[in-house]
């Protein structure tokens, strides 16, 4: 199976404009609550689209001395985990110091660096590269109700007039997305969450031959 990674980054599919005091104390709330992400935090969620559907587990671990967000997709083909060293949650692509992917039983490998560096310089150059900087850009819809898979939640819905997307948010839950509307790619709901991520990834990564920097 092959990973790419702009697919796995959900996380960074959020855009739009900012109005008045009280709706930017709003966003303000819901920005911090998307950089929600401590060392153990995880968050599954179901992304069902035009690709089918795809269970993902996004998580901050600590593992071989550094720290790492992982994603692991589960669908009809099976499982696939990409670990991305990172100096904590959230980060921007040029912060990612090398990567890690094993598919199935197969071994874990390191994504050369070569590989790597290009993926950073073409995320980079995209307007969405920056988290921080994006969601700040979103209108608020207004505080709602929402009850997905993993239980009742207070939400902020923030709204991406550039893209159509819209995102509810909340400061309860890891990485603070609890169900989205993705335009032109799908829904994606909250299915369970916790504190306590251990890596999924525990074997020493192997170094591809021939697919040196």
């Amino acid at each position: 199976m092959r990973i790419n990674l702009r697919r796995l980054a959900p996380l960074a599919l959020l855009p739009a404009l900012l109005p008045t005091s009280l709706e930017a104390q709003d966003l303000d709330a819901a920005c911090v609550a998307l950089g929600n992400g401590s060392v153990g935090a995880w968050a599954e969620q179901r992304m069902q689209g035009s690709l089918g559907t795809v269970d993902m587990k996004f998580a901050l671990v600590s593992s071989r001395g550094t720290t790492w967000y992982e994603i692991t997709a589960v669908n009809a083909q099976g499982a696939s985990i990409i670990q991305l060293e990172v100096p904590g949650f959230p980060f921007r692509p040029d912060e990612i110091v090398s990567a890690v992917t094993k598919t199935g039983a197969t071994p874990a490998v390191i994504i050369p660096d070569a590989v790597l560096r290009q993926y950073q310089v073409t995320a980079m150059s995209s307007p969405l590269s920056d988290l921080e900087a994006q969601c700040r850009t979103a209108e608020v819809v207004g505080a709602e109700d929402v009850t997905v898979a993993a239980g009742s939640f207070q939400t902020m819905h923030l709204r991406f007039p550039d893209n159509g997307s819209d995102v509810w948010v909340s400061a309860d839950v890891p990485f603070g997305i609890v169900r989205g509307v993705i335009s032109g790619q799908g829904t994606l709901e909250l299915l369970s969450y916790g504190s306590d991520a251990t890596a999924s990834i525990t074997e020493t990564p192997l170094v591809l031959p021939g697919r040196g920097d």
